[in-house]
C-alpha cells in the first residue's frame, strides 16, 4: 500500500471516528438536511462473539474497512491474506450484500449507487465490484417484492449478469484476474466507499418495504405525448451542427413546457384536489460541477421548479410538479450537451497557444452560458404568459402562484437548512464572452421577442448563486 493511500485512509478513519463520537457507539447520525448522516456510521462487536469462520472473516473485513489507517489495519490486512480465498470471498459476499441493504434503507437508488461506485472508489475494479454486488443483490430478490420503478431502474443500468447463488464474488474475481492481495485491496476499497455514503431522502420504496415514499416522482407506464414531443425537439437540438437550429429547437421546447403549465393550471383551477409536488435527484458530474449545478438551478427556476445542489454526493434534488420536473430533466440534459459541444468547438477552432482548454476559461464559459440561458428562458416564459393572459384573462395566475407557494413550503419541509452559496470559478473574459455567445447565437423565434441585435453590450458577470443544503 502506497504512503499516499495510507495517509488518505488515515484521514478517512479519523473523520469516521469523529462522526461516531458525535452519534454514540453503534448509532447513525443524520443532520436535518438529510444529506450528511453516515450509512452504517458506527459498528460494535457483540460482547461475547460466537462466530463461525465465515462470520469471523466478515467481521474482520468490516473492522479493516472501519479502522483503515490505524496501527491495527496492517495486522488485520495480513490476517485476511492468510485466509483461504474461498473463506475470503464468502465473507466478503455476505458483508457486501448485508451493507447494500443498509444503503437502500438510507435512501440510495440503484443508479445512484452505480454512479457512486465509479466516482467514489479509488480503483476502477472497486467500482466494477459495486456494480456486480448490486446485480447479485437484485438477483436474489423476487420481482414481485420490488417497486416497478426500482425494477425499471435496475434494468436500465445493464449490470453484469450475476447468479443469485453464493460464489459470485469468487467467480468475478477470477474473471478479473485478481490475486488474493489485489482482491483484498479491491473489496476494502469498495467497502470504504459504501461506509462513507451519506443518508439521502428516500424517493423510491427500497427492497423489502411497502407503500410509497413521500414526494417520490412517479413515472407512469403511459407515454405523455407532450413530453415525447419535447424530448424529440431537444434531441434535434443536441444532434444538429447548426447553432440557429439548436437554439430554435430549445426555444420551442421551453415554449411548449410553459404553455402546458398554463393549461395544467387552468385545469387545476377547476378541480378541488390538484396533484402535489414531487422530487427527483439528478447527477451533476465533475468537472465544473458548481457551474453545471447553476445551469440546472437556472433551468429549474424557469421551469417552475426548485433545485438544491448536494456537493458531497455531486447530485441535485429537483422539486416541482409532474411534467414540470420531467421537462426540467430533459431541458437541462439537452442544454448541457449543447454547452459541451460549444466548448469542444471553441477548443477545436482556437489558435495555437490560446487558453480555450484552461480551467478558468471553461468555468467562465459555463457560468456565462447558464446566465444567458436563464435570460432567454425568462423571455420565452414572459411572452407565453402574456399571450395566455390576453387569451384567458389571467384566470390561471392565482393557480400558478398557489403552486409556487406550495412548492416553497414543500422545499422548506424537505430541506430545513439550505444556504445560497457563491458558485466557485475564476473569471476569464474570453470564456465569459464565449459562453454568452454560445447561449445567444441565434434570435429566438417565438412571438414578439425583442431582436437580439437591439441588445446593449454584454453585461459584466454577476456573482451567480445556487441553493445547497448546509452541514
Amino acid at each position: 500500500m502506497g504512503r499516499n493511500n495510507k495517509a488518505r485512509r488515515a484521514a478517512k478513519a479519523r473523520t469516521r471516528a469523529r462522526a461516531r463520537a458525535r452519534g454514540g457507539p453503534g448509532e447513525r447520525t443524520r443532520p436535518a438536511d438529510g444529506g450528511s448522516g453516515w450509512v452504517g456510521g458506527g459498528w460494535s462487536a457483540p460482547e461475547e462473539p460466537a462466530f463461525d469462520d465465515v462470520a469471523a472473516a466478515a467481521y474482520t473485513w468490516l473492522m479493516a474497512a472501519e479502522r483503515r489507517g490505524e496501527p491495527s489495519a496492517a495486522t488485520l490486512e495480513q490476517s485476511l491474506l492468510r485466509m483461504s480465498r474461498t473463506t475470503l470471498c464468502t465473507a466478503a459476499e455476505s458483508l457486501l450484500l448485508e451493507h447494500l441493504g443498509a444503503v437502500w434503507a438510507a435512501g440510495w437508488q440503484p443508479s445512484e449507487l452505480r454512479r457512486q461506485g465509479v466516482i467514489g472508489s479509488s480503483s476502477a475494479a472497486a467500482g466494477r465490484l459495486i456494480a456486480v454486488a448490486i446485480s447479485a443483490d437484485h438477483a436474489r430478490r423476487p420481482a414481485r417484492t420490488l417497486d416497478s420503478r426500482w425494477l425499471a431502474q435496475v434494468e436500465s443500468l445493464h449490470l453484469p449478469a450475476v447468479e443469485g447463488r453464493p460464489g459470485w464474488l469468487s467467480r468475478w474475481s477470477r474473471d478479473e484476474g485478481l490475486e488474493r492481495a489485489a482482491l483484498v485491496e479491491v473489496v476494502l476499497d469498495a467497502m470504504d466507499n459504501l461506509l462513507r455514503l451519506p443518508a439521502l431522502e428516500p424517493l423510491l420504496p427500497p427492497p423489502g418495504s411497502t407503500g410509497t415514499s413521500p414526494g417520490a416522482g412517479r413515472r407512469g407506464g403511459q407515454v405523455d405525448p407532450l413530453l415525447e414531443r419535447i424530448r424529440n425537439l431537444l434531441a434535434k437540438a443536441e444532434s444538429t451542427t447548426f447553432e440557429a437550429e439548436a437554439t430554435a429547437f430549445t426555444a420551442k421546447a421551453q415554449e411548449l413546457m410553459t404553455r402546458h403549465a398554463v393549461d395544467a393550471a387552468l385545469l387545476a383551477g377547476a378541480t378541488d384536489t390538484p396533484p402535489g409536488p414531487v422530487e427527483v435527484r439528478m447527477p451533476v458530474d465533475a468537472p465544473y460541477a458548481d457551474a453545471k449545478s447553476l445551469l440546472l438551478h437556472t433551468v429549474a427556476e424557469a421551469g417552475r421548479c426548485r433545485a438544491v445542489f448536494m456537493p458531497r454526493v455531486s447530485m441535485s434534488t429537483v422539486l416541482g410538479y409532474g411534467e414540470d420536473v420531467a421537462g426540467v430533466e430533459l431541458l437541462f440534459t439537452s442544454l448541457l450537451v449543447q454547452a459541451q459541444h460549444a466548448l469542444a468547438e471553441a477548443a477545436r477552432h482556437a489558435a495555437p497557444g490560446t487558453r480555450t482548454r484552461s480551467q478558468s476559461y471553461r468555468s467562465a464559459f459555463l457560468l456565462a452560458f447558464a446566465q444567458r440561458i436563464g435570460e432567454r428562458l425568462r423571455e420565452i416564459n414572459d411572452a407565453v404568459l402574456a399571450s395566455a393572459e390576453a387569451e384567458h384573462g389571467g384566470r390561471f395566475l392565482p393557480v400558478l402562484e398557489s403552486q409556487s407557494d406550495s412548492l416553497d413550503a414543500f422545499m422548506a419541509e424537505r430541506f430545513r437548512d439550505t444556504v445560497t452559496s457563491r458558485v466557485r470559478g475564476g473569471y476569464d473574459a474570453a470564456g465569459w464572452t464565449g459562453g454568452r455567445f454560445a447561449a445567444d447565437r441565434a434570435r429566438l423565434t417565438f412571438g414578439e421577442l425583442p431582436d437580439d441585435e437591439r441588445r446593449e453590450a454584454q453585461p459584466e458577470p454577476t456573482s451567480p448563486r445556487s441553493p445547497r443544503p448546509t452541514g
